[in-house]
């Protein structure tokens, strides 16, 4: 069967939902996931130029990026999730240009609660030895720390990237999803998410796993092995799918995590108040608590 052009994106944010989406929609029959969970193809030219630290082969051309789709006879609709989408000002146009009707997905979380994740996630795979608040204070124009600070802190200005595909898709093409939901409501969030995609929500579970969640290595040994690429990719050759929640409970905590100052959280809610109360504007979330709380 021929490739097929993705019509629904899920551009974002990270660590906010968006592999869990991936991988649940990736479980309906009528629906086609590129094969690589995050191709980056409409953002891979800002990635080099920004040199940034995550290693990943992105896909770069049109026939290498239409060569991860393998649509079945059953297929509806395909899409793909790379989260770099929702940062970078060209993509939504990018997007339309390739896909004029596409369906954007993007999966948000309180910025200050995404940003310290994110930091989390980066610390117990060695790509950070600062602390969250060194790269803070730091700022986006620091040589060693300011790609860090663009991925823990401007990331989570969802305003402004929010209102970009508003204004480049419409309304009605574009659905925002709250992390929060995809833990405490799941039915609804896929009843809405197929509703919108326009695939039948009776074939797929009623609950969307979690997926990324961050932890540390109970011991010193255990995170220094842990911020080893070859030692994560012969623990993942080596281990069963059905073995590996198992093996984490038993080297890994989130206890052994660096914990969020409780000073520092309040001044990042202030940090963004702007931009969300500009997300308020533009759209109907209920995010009260996120500038409240």
């Amino acid at each position: 069967m021929k490739s097929i052009r993705p019509p629904f994106f899920i551009v974002g944010a990270p660590k906010a939902g968006t592999t869990a989406l991936h991988l649940f929609l990736d479980k309906h029959p009528e629906v086609c996931m590129s094969t690589d969970k995050e191709p980056n193809y409409f953002s891979h030219k800002e990635i080099k130029e920004q040199l940034l630290y995550y290693k990943k082969t992105n896909s770069t051309t049109e026939s290498e990026y239409l060569s991860l789709f393998h649509p079945t006879p059953k297929t509806k609709i395909a899409g793909e999730g790379s989260v770099s989408y929702l940062f970078y000002p060209m993509v939504p146009e990018r997007i339309k240009n390739f896909s004029p009707d596409a369906k954007i997905i993007i999966s948000l979380r309180n910025p200050v609660q995404r940003a310290f994740s994110h930091y989390q996630m980066d610390y117990s795979l060695g790509y950070v030895n600062e602390t969250f608040e060194q790269i803070f204070r730091n700022g986006q124009s620091h040589p060693k720390t300011g790609n860090h600070f663009q991925q823990y802190f401007l990331l989570g200005n969802y305003g402004t990237q929010v209102e970009r595909y508003l204004k480049t898709f419409g309304d009605t093409n574009v659905l925002i999803i709250l992390h929060q939901d995809i833990i405490q409501s799941p039915k609804q969030v896929i009843q809405k998410l197929c509703h919108f995609l326009g695939i039948d929500d009776s074939l797929l579970p009623a609950e969307i796993e979690q997926h990324n969640v961050t932890m540390a290595g109970k011991n010193k040994i255990i995170q220094w092995l842990y911020k080893q690429k070859l030692f994560r990719k012969t623990i993942g050759v080596l281990v069963s799918e059905q073995s590996k929640a198992k093996v984490k409970s038993l080297l890994f905590s989130k206890q052994d995590l660096p914990q969020l100052d409780q000073k520092l959280a309040v001044e990042l809610q202030q940090y963004y108040r702007d931009e969300m109360l500009l997300l308020q504007r533009i759209s109907t979330l209920d995010i009260k608590n996120w500038i409240h709380d």
